[in-house]
């Protein structure tokens, strides 16, 4: 039901505005190290399309790439040295986030210790942007501090970034509607217990998506009463779109209700999401036409996500 245990329990349990505003207004680096510099040099452009940003570095991994950074991206074009072998196997027991970014070449090499979702395999005649988009979305599970931050200050960076800020965000509240949704068939007050913890946990995860996405796109984060007033009249249709289905759907069965409880919670997420995402970007609410296509993108992806639930094709 929960296919990254670590993404659903710090997304549920995140609360601290001032520390998304601190991750924001910090300054990060983060160190590409690869088996020789032309591949370092090509997946830190990936990352940071303007070399003069100076917050992505690119250097030869191995005994010299000793220096400290907030995240580690290592990308292996060939067989590793012994100073890189000792060098990368620091790195996957260090506290900084190590993501892998592996040619095809070297795709059938042995990596110890480093989870299979970050290692990216890099194509060669992939095109950038394919590549770009993969590597985002590791990142952004693998370390979202240092990738937001990075975000807010380059506008290239934004897109990918924002994209995968909703996907996570929507797919988390739909898994924890499904297990909230279990209680409802304890006699007396499991249906209480449930609801309850189901719109106190989706509605902080999407006030915490806004705060994100406000700040990608250069907003204060520090002013919250500010922004949530400033964008409630966006967002406000699909806040009440999702409280009033989920109420209708509350009187179902319990186990009936389960599945459209899971798509309401997704839909919402995603519709409240992506019509933020417009709106911080050019500062006016989606015309019709495209609050529509958002809301049927919203319950195809939906209808994916309750596909891969137990029990169900």
């Amino acid at each position: 039901m929960i296919a990254n245990i670590n993404q659903f329990w710090n997304i549920t349990r995140e609360l601290d505005i001032n520390g998304l505003r601190e991750n924001f207004e910090r300054t990060v680096s983060l160190r590409v190290l690869g088996s020789d510099q032309a591949i370092a040099d090509r997946v830190a452009r990936l990352i940071e399309p303007d070399p003069e940003a100076g917050e992505v570095s690119a250097s030869v991994l191995g005994a010299t790439s000793r220096e400290r950074a907030d995240a580690y991206v290592v990308a292996i074009g060939g067989p590793l040295e012994a100073d890189a072998r000792r060098a990368l196997s620091d790195l996957s027991v260090g506290d900084a986030p190590l993501l892998v970014v592996q040619s095809e070449a070297a795709a059938g090499m042995l990596v110890l210790g480093i989870p299979d979702e970050r290692i990216i395999t890099l194509g060669a005649a992939e095109a950038d942007e394919e590549v770009r988009d993969r590597l985002f979305k590791a990142l952004v599970q693998a370390a979202p501090e240092v990738i937001l931050s990075a975000g807010r200050r380059h506008p290239l960076l934004r897109e990918p970034i924002a994209e995968h800020l909703i996907f996570d965000t929507s797919r988390v509240n739909a898994q924890f509607a499904a297990i909230a949704s279990l209680p409802a068939a304890l006699p007396f007050f499991g249906a209480f217990v449930g609801d309850v913890a189901d719109t106190i946990v989706l509605t902080k995860n999407q006030v915490l998506l806004l705060f994100k996405l406000a700040g990608l796109y250069g907003r204060d984060v520090q002013f919250g009463r500010e922004l949530i007033f400033e964008i409630l009249p966006v967002v406000g249709g699909a806040f009440f779109w999702r409280t009033t289905a989920r109420t209708l759907v509350g009187l179902l069965p319990p186990l009936l209700g389960l599945l459209p409880k899971t798509a309401v919670a997704y839909t919402g997420t995603f519709v409240v999401g992506q019509t933020a995402r417009y709106y911080y970007r050019f500062g006016d609410r989606p015309p019709p036409e495209i609050a529509r296509e958002l809301r049927q993108e919203a319950q195809r992806l939906a209808g994916t996500v309750l596909g891969r639930l137990p029990g169900r094709k």
